[in-house]
């Protein structure tokens, strides 16, 4: 198989790191794993460090000053060298079978392979697949369910090596580097398989502090990025997202619309 590089940026993640970085250390494969500290004040470092020296396919990059998630997984995306690359959350962790999940999404063609993905509630304990897709190919006229997330897909890094988080937003990153990816190419190929399990509603998590400001940079980035493309097919799937962005009860209520 392919070699993949797995980016896992964190910041004050010492409650969920071990589990996340466990689960990396009993994948079997050469895969390399690159820790990005996001000038953490915990003990997560140490926790990397460990890691580090008990397994030398982890790396610990460490930015000199926080840059949010988006600027950790470019400092990743600097240093990888495998021929595809993944995301990992620190509060996220894979399934022991990833590394199969991922040989077997690579035998179809395509340039970024999306995989379905169990949900893990705290407050119950349960595990679910949820938002699973049907096998096979989606373009920016049929995206495939969480299309938008990073974490739940492979991408070659040398079709993408151009492409780069936007620094800044704390909301809706993972929407925009994908489109920016689907203007490169906008072919995905979903499978089956699971690889992950995406703890949802950790309370620490960006996406639980959807604040005003945050959502307003969000269509701003996306506005941005729709008037710089030239191609018709991306643009007009730009403004479809910024369409049922508009229509969502967060952003109703953000401009007053809902209460």
């Amino acid at each position: 198989m392919d070699r993949i590089s797995v980016i896992v940026p964190f910041y004050n993640a010492e409650e969920w790191l071990p589990r996340c970085l466990e689960s990396m250390h009993r994948q079997g494969g050469d895969a390399e794993f690159i820790l990005v500290d996001d000038h953490s004040t915990d003990g997560s470092k140490n926790i990397a460090y460990e890691y580090c020296n008990k397994d030398k396919r982890f790396t610990l990059m460490t930015n000199q000053h926080a840059k949010g998630v988006s600027g950790a997984r470019n400092t990743g995306l600097d240093y990888a060298t495998g021929e595809w690359v993944a995301f990992l959350d620190a509060d996220d962790y894979l399934l022991d079978h990833a590394t199969e999940a991922w040989k077997d999404a690579l035998q179809w063609d395509a340039n970024i392979h999306q995989l379905n993905h169990q949900r893990w509630y705290g407050k119950t304990g349960m595990r679910d697949v949820k938002y699973a897709n049907s096998v096979g190919y989606y373009d920016l006229e049929r995206l495939p369910m969480m299309w938008c997330m990073v974490w739940n897909k492979l991408y070659r890094r040398e079709r993408y090596k151009d492409v780069r988080f936007k620094e800044g937003l704390q909301y809706g990153e993972d929407e925009l580097y994908n489109l920016a990816c689907f203007a490169v190419d906008d072919r995905i190929h979903n499978s089956t398989e699971t690889a992950m399990v995406h703890c949802f509603d950790n309370k620490g998590s960006l996406s639980k502090g959807k604040k005003d400001i945050h959502l307003w940079k969000q269509i701003r980035a996306l506005e941005d990025f729709m008037e710089s493309q030239t191609d018709p097919k991306v643009r007009c799937a730009v403004c479809g997202v910024l369409g049922e962005h508009w229509a969502s009860p967060t952003f109703l209520k953000v401009i007053g619309h809902r209460e």
